[in-house]
């Protein structure tokens, strides 16, 4: 049984806002058309890395002894992919391989004995899925779960869409939400900036919780202090008029950074942090976390200097539950 041509398939997924039939295969989006648009207009990487899967998963209740993913792990962000698979809340499986144009199948799962299952399967949050089938045992009972109570929304750069973590499952957003028992759309987009354009007011989500988690590519372009703060100031009075009006804000600043002495035209990155939180605060309704005290400032937890690894993702959730919970 192929789940893409069951009629209730997209409420087995979370984190997908729509999906896309093209000539080659089905493409699961977690941005809008018109946002799509606008990467594909304005920067070639923010248009690749805003069509990978980060946060989406696939969520299904099955008796299925088999489940086999067949598609194209197509290069985004990076050239390496992974699929996590969780079982009755246990992770089973992290699946691991380098992406290719090449059509292939994987099984994601495979048990001796037929019973209930409840499955969650990550995609990849650096790679593009192209899907021809998911498909199950054509004798099995498969249905979407219940969804969660509450939705989150996370808006950031490459952190938060997951790099450098090997594994999906280990992006901060995707522990937050599990975390927070939230339903995840994720729309980090690697390179980002706050980027008004970028904002669609009609997303077809209303989230209970949004963190915001943008300002290091801000910095290191050169951008001014006097420029990020009327950058920001209008890009949060636009998001909590439209998408975020009645949801929990966070705006969280920058993490430590191996480079963030460095005086750039916003001065030290702790310097540029401060005019976001300085504007943040202006807005009642907007709780601000100061993002160095998320990740220890550890070299063996961001070994690249900017990127969390998959600990130093771990902490960044630990840290962010214990102040949105």
């Amino acid at each position: 049984m192929n789940l893409l041509e069951r009629d209730d398939f997209k409420a087995c997924l979370t984190g997908c806002i729509r999906t896309e039939q093209t000539e080659s295969g089905l493409l699961l989006h977690r941005h809008t058309e018109k946002q799509i648009a606008y990467y594909a207009e304005t920067s070639e990487s923010w248009s690749i890395r805003s069509r990978c899967t980060a946060g989406i998963s696939l969520n299904i209740r099955t008796d299925s002894r088999t489940l086999d993913l067949v598609g194209r792990i197509q290069a985004g962000a990076r050239n390496y992919a992974g699929f996590d698979v969780e079982v009755d809340g246990r992770a089973i499986a992290a699946i691991r391989m380098n992406t290719s144009d090449e059509t292939q199948t994987i099984r994601l799962f495979d048990f001796e004995t037929q019973a209930e299952r409840q499955v969650s399967i990550t995609f990849p949050q650096s790679a593009i899925v192209e899907l021809d089938a998911i498909t199950v045992e054509d004798d099995s009972q498969t249905s979407p779960p219940s969804p969660a109570p509450r939705k989150y929304l996370a808006l950031g750069d490459s952190i938060t869409q997951g790099m450098d973590a090997r594994g999906p499952a280990s992006a901060y957003v995707v522990q937050l939400a599990r975390m927070l028992d939230t339903e995840l759309l994720n729309l980090g987009v690697g390179g980002h900036i706050f980027d008004l354009d970028a904002l669609d007011d009609d997303l077809p989500y209303k989230p209970d919780i949004v963190t915001i988690a943008y300002g290091t590519n801000d910095w290191t372009r050169g951008t001014t202090r006097e420029q990020i703060l009327n950058t920001v100031e209008r890009y949060l009075s636009r998001l909590l008029d439209t998408v975020a009006g009645s949801a929990d804000v966070y705006v969280l600043t920058p993490i430590w950074r191996a480079i963030g002495q460095e005086a750039k035209p916003g001065g030290t990155l702790i310097e540029f942090s401060s005019a976001i939180a300085e504007v943040a605060s202006g807005f009642p309704d907007i709780t601000i976390v100061d993002g160095t005290t998320l990740v220890p400032h550890r070299d063996d937890l961001l070994p690249g200097g900017t990127h969390p690894n998959d600990e130093g993702f771990l902490h960044y959730a630990l840290n962010l539950h214990r102040t949105i919970s």
